[in-house]
């Protein structure tokens, strides 16, 4: 049996200090703009793509910042996944933002509140109040080791 596996490219939009978030319509975690990699794919065009499918705007794939792997639960099964985060240009952007998708919602966050906004992977809470505070290294985190908290069950 097939264990649910998802390879995902993920965008950080940095606006004023501000990051851009996206949230499920009906769930309490938010999660970086971008979605899965199809087979055959890179992580820039599939970056790209989904961000067009979510947004309706064109955008710049620009440093690559890391990788995070992350597991969580849904309905009792466990899914992995592994995020591979760009930086995304965002000079464009507004304020309000309105998803092209209706399940979706977009909205920016100071970067200290990416903890009240329940980010998730939660690994890319710290990495990014690094990022904005000068620290420009390889991100590599992980939490397949780490137990399950109630943030990332459903």
């Amino acid at each position: 049996m097939q264990k649910p596996f998802h390879h995902l490219a993920r965008g950080i939009f940095i606006k004023d200090n501000k990051i851009l978030l996206a949230q499920a319509r009906g769930y309490t975690n938010t999660f970086l703009p971008g979605g899965h990699i199809e087979f055959g794919e890179s992580a820039k065009d599939a970056l790209i793509r989904e961000i067009q499918e979510e947004l309706g705007i064109r955008c710049t794939v620009n440093k690559f910042l890391g990788l995070v792997e992350h597991k969580w639960e849904k309905n009792g099964e466990l899914h992995c996944e592994i995020n591979q985060v760009f930086e995304v240009n965002g000079n464009e952007l507004p304020n309000n933002l309105k998803s092209s998708e209706s399940h979706l919602k977009f909205f920016w966050c100071d970067g200290k509140d990416l903890d009240d906004r329940n980010l998730q992977p939660y690994p890319f809470r710290k990495l990014i109040k690094n990022y904005l505070n000068g620290r420009k290294d390889v991100w590599w985190e992980s939490s397949l080791n780490l137990e399950i908290d109630d943030s990332n069950r459903n």
